[in-house]
C-alpha cells in the first residue's frame, strides 16, 4: 500500500531577494501600452499576463502575412519556382521589388514576404499556390477555422485595409506561435535585413524590415510587423530569455507610430520576464522523505530522487507543490537506488518535473530478534 503526500514548498533554492522582487512584480501594473489592443502570453502555461481588448476585431495590416506564409509552406518547397504575375504590382505600398514575368524561388518569395513584407510577394505566392487570390484567401480562412481563430477573417493575402479583413491580438499570438514552429519561417523572421537575387538572377535586391524591436531587444527574434491607416502600427512578437528558460509572445494593434510600437513592446516583454525566476525544483542531494522499514522498529530509509537536478522557470509568487507517492513501509534487503515511488513537482496547472524516488542507502532485512520483537508488539493490545 502506498500513500501520496502533496505539500507546498517555498522554492528553497531561490534567494529571498528574488522572492521579494516577485512580490513587487506581482503587484506592479503593466507598463503603459499606447496601442488600441495588446496581449502578453506565456505559451508554456497559456497564461495571459496582461491585455487590453484582446478579442476586439481590428484591421491587422501585414501581420496577415503570417497566415499567408503558413498557407504557402504546407503546399510548396523552397526550391519550387513561381512566375511573378502582372497583378503583383497592383497592391502597391510595401514591395519586395519583384518584376512581372520573372521566375523566382518560393524560398526567396518567402523572404520577400516575411522580411521585406512585400505585397507583391504575397500576390505572387497566392497565385502560384491557388491560381488566384480569391481561392488562396479561401484556404487562409479554412486554416483560420482549423486553428480556432475565432476573431479572424481574411479578405486578401497581403493585409491592406479591406472590408471583412480583421483579426484580434489574441489570434495574432496564435499565428505567431505557428510561424515560430516552422523552421522555414522562424529562421526568417528574426532578421531585419535580407537579400534575394535580382531579376533573372542578376545582382541582388536588399530587403529591409520594419521590426525595430529586433534592434532594441536582444531577447526578441520575431515575428511580423504591419501598418495601414486602418490598423495603425501592429506587431506580433516573440522573445526568449534564455537565462530564465522563459519565452513570451505579445501582440499589439493600433500603436500610434513605429517607434512607439517597438518601445512599448520592449517594455511589455521586459515587464513579463520580471515575473519569472529560474530555480532547481528537483535536487537529488536532498532527502525528500524517510520511510519506516518493515519489522525494524525505529529504522527508516531515506528517499531521494534519481537522476540529475532539474532546473525550471517559475512564476514568482505562485506556490510550488511537491507530490510524493511512497509506500507506507519498505521491506528489508532493499538496495540503494531501488525505486520506491514518484515525485511530481507542479506550479499551478503546469508540471515542472516528474522523477522516480529511490532508496538513498542499502537497507538490511530484519534479523531474528527484530522479527520476534515485532511479533510480540503486535500481540500487545
Amino acid at each position: 500500500m502506498s500513500t501520496t503526500i502533496s505539500r507546498p514548498v517555498a522554492c528553497f533554492v531561490l534567494a529571498l531577494t528574488l522572492w521579494y522582487a516577485a512580490a513587487v512584480a506581482a503587484f506592479a501594473a503593466p507598463p503603459a501600452v499606447h496601442a488600441r489592443a495588446y496581449i502578453l502570453v506565456n505559451p508554456a502555461t497559456g497564461e495571459v499576463l496582461a491585455s487590453r481588448n484582446p478579442d476586439m476585431r481590428l484591421p491587422m495590416a501585414s501581420t496577415t502575412k503570417m497566415m499567408t506564409a503558413l498557407t504557402v509552406v504546407t503546399a510548396t518547397s523552397d526550391d519550387d519556382t513561381a512566375t511573378v504575375p502582372a497583378e503583383a504590382a497592383s497592391p502597391g505600398e510595401s514591395s519586395a521589388g519583384l518584376v512581372a514575368g520573372e521566375r523566382i524561388s518560393i524560398g526567396d518569395l518567402l523572404t520577400g514576404l516575411m522580411v521585406g513584407s512585400g505585397n507583391d510577394a504575397a500576390v505572387t505566392l497566392a497565385d502560384h499556390v491557388s491560381g488566384s487570390q480569391a481561392r488562396f484567401v479561401a484556404l487562409m480562412n479554412r486554416r483560420a477555422r482549423t486553428m480556432g481563430l475565432r476573431g479572424t477573417h481574411f479578405a486578401n493575402p497581403h493585409g491592406l485595409d479591406q472590408a471583412g479583413h480583421y483579426s484580434t491580438v489574441r489570434d495574432l499570438v496564435t499565428l505567431a506561435r505557428a510561424v515560430m514552429a516552422v523552421p522555414r519561417l522562424s529562421t526568417l523572421v528574426g532578421h531585419r535585413h535580407a537579400t534575394i537575387p535580382g531579376p533573372g538572377g542578376v545582382g541582388t535586391r536588399r530587403l529591409e524590415g520594419e521590426n525595430d524591436l529586433l534592434d532594441i531587444d536582444p531577447d526578441a527574434d520575431g515575428v511580423k510587423t504591419g501598418h495601414t491607416n486602418g490598423a495603425g502600427y501592429a506587431l506580433a512578437a516573440h522573445a526568449r530569455r534564455r537565462g530564465l528558460g522563459v519565452e513570451l509572445y505579445a501582440a499589439v494593434i493600433g500603436a500610434p507610430s513605429r517607434d512607439v510600437r517597438a518601445a512599448d513592446m520592449k517594455r511589455l516583454l521586459d515587464w513579463g520576464f520580471e515575473h519569472y525566476g529560474s530555480a532547481v525544483v528537483v535536487d537529488p542531494r536532498r532527502e525528500y522523505a524517510r520511510v519506516p522499514v518493515r519489522d525494524r522498529d525505529g529504522v527508516f530509509v531515506a528517499v531521494r530522487p534519481s537522476g540529475a537536478a532539474v532546473r525550471a522557470p517559475l512564476r514568482l509568487g505562485v506556490p510550488v507543490v511537491e507530490s510524493l507517492a511512497l509506500p507506507q513501509m519498505v521491506d528489508g534487503d532493499t538496495a540503494a537506488g531501488h525505486r520506491l515511488g514518484t515525485l511530481v513537482v507542479r506550479q499551478g496547472r503546469r508540471t515542472l518535473a516528474t522523477r522516480p524516488l529511490v532508496a538513498a542507502t542499502d537497507v538490511a532485512g530484519a534479523g531474528f530478534f527484530d522479527r520476534v520483537t515485532s511479533s510480540l508488539e503486535g500481540l500487545v493490545p
